[in-house]
């Protein structure tokens, strides 16, 4: 699908966790047909105001293709941020603008024997879409989603990754929090970089995605590198 300007009705607005996170629910006009792939992005048409021009923040789709009708965003907010700074004044009924589908952090075919997710924070949003999409399409891949955050309250979607873990035996989910309050967290606490190297073994016809900030993309890909990964085998999308 080519991409198009699209208005959306905001029906949802949740907050999550405790690092100014939202989650939007963006529902299409009746009729609309919007087609994506898992991984694809979105463009939000910041309007113009007499303080500035009007602009294009982006925002990977956090919800799967095959949920029709509407799809899913899942923000942080960035002081001083134009884009979050927008989104922030909205409320639930409102409209917004977007552009889309864009992009192509989307699995490469034919599929490995395993693909591996390393994100951190709102990275998480297009393995969200390629998670769901793969396991409904009951693709035979290994799949391994680390994920990683400062706080227990920041792990997002972790009832529904655990959900999607127990009905899906090909599904392994890693989380790690780096700064658990004392007796909150009984799991892993190092680095995503870390939890590569202890549950990663080989290199066989296995894919890597990252996706968050870019220092951590750095650190995850300069550990896949020493592990034996070439450049063909990880690919990744930088929030800034």
């Amino acid at each position: 699908m080519r991409a198009g300007i699209f208005t959306t009705t905001i029906e949802k607005i949740a907050n999550m966790g405790v690092q100014e996170t939202r989650h939007f629910k963006l529902v299409f006009e009746p009729g609309t047909i919007f087609d994506f792939d898992a991984g694809q992005f979105v463009n939000v048409l910041v309007p113009e105001t007499p303080e500035r021009k009007a602009m294009k923040r982006a925002y990977s789709i956090a919800s799967p293709p095959l949920w029709k009708g509407y799809l899913d965003l899942c923000i942080k907010l960035v002081p001083g941020g134009v884009g979050t700074t927008y989104l922030w004044t909205l409320k639930e009924g409102d409209k917004l603008t977007v552009q889309g589908p864009l992009g192509r952090f989307t699995p490469k075919n034919p599929l490995p024997k395993k693909i591996v997710y390393v994100s951190t924070g709102t990275g998480i949003a297009p393995f969200r879409s390629t998670i769901h999409t793969l396991l409904s399409q009951n693709a035979d891949v290994e799949i391994w989603n680390i994920f990683g955050n400062r706080f227990v309250e920041d792990v997002l979607y972790q009832e529904e990754f655990e959900d999607l873990a127990a009905k899906h035996s090909n599904l392994k989910n890693i989380f790690t929090v780096s700064r658990p309050k004392p007796g909150q967290w009984n799991g892993e606490t190092e680095y995503v970089q870390n939890m590569l190297k202890k549950y990663i073994s080989g290199t066989a016809d296995t894919q890597i995605y990252i996706c968050g900030l870019t220092n951590m993309i750095n650190e995850v890909n300069k550990t896949a590198t020493e592990m034996g990964f070439v450049k063909e085998q990880i690919h990744f999308e930088k929030y800034d």
